[in-house]
């Protein structure tokens, strides 16, 4: 599953903490996300990033892409920071970097990776896997499954998470019979 966030958006507040996290908290074996720090960002004329809610928004999505690349190799943290992140939103209301030293980050390697353009690099890669979900279904959250963006798929997952993910366990006969108790 592919999310594209954005820092500012309380649409993707309602979906991490009240879908995703518990979803995520049940079936984590199964599932394998991605987050895209991107939503409606775009770039200005001279290349630089316009977010849909201002400054605050793009420094925050830029703290969100650096803390989830160093923590790459651990889903759990990912999701754990991304839950603690849009709970509090300490990154984008008060630039503070909480979230992100709880799930383990050194906070020194993270300011570093904001200031420079190891940050620049991670905004081109989210821009690209941000663009596809985001023409299709044209809103923040913008949710892929298995790389397909499908605009009722990603509505239902908005409101309903859990009954998706049981529906595609089920059909899955390598998983049905874990998630039977749970669905």
């Amino acid at each position: 599953m592919t999310v594209v966030t954005t820092a500012g958006c309380g649409d993707t507040v309602n979906f991490i903490t009240k879908q995703l996290s518990p979803v995520y908290d049940k079936f984590s074996e199964h599932l394998i996300l991605e987050f895209v720090p991107w939503g409606r960002t775009r770039r200005n004329r001279n290349g630089g990033l316009v977010c849909q809610f201002g400054t605050k928004d793009c420094f925050a999505n830029r703290v969100h892409r650096c803390t989830l690349d160093m923590l790459k190799k651990n889903q759990y943290n990912q999701v754990k920071y991304m839950v603690c992140e849009f709970s509090l939103r300490s990154a984008y209301k008060n630039a503070d970097l909480t979230c992100a030293k709880n799930a383990g980050v050194n906070v020194s390697e993270l300011e570093s990776c904001v200031k420079t353009p190891k940050g620049d690099i991670l905004d081109a890669e989210d821009e690209a896997k941000a663009a596809e979900p985001m023409r299709v279904v044209n809103f923040v959250p913008a949710i892929a499954f298995n790389g397909v963006s499908d605009y009722s798929v990603q509505r239902a997952a908005r409101t309903d998470l859990k009954t998706l993910v049981c529906g595609a366990l089920q059909a899955d006969p390598s998983t049905r019979s874990n998630v039977a108790g749970y669905c």
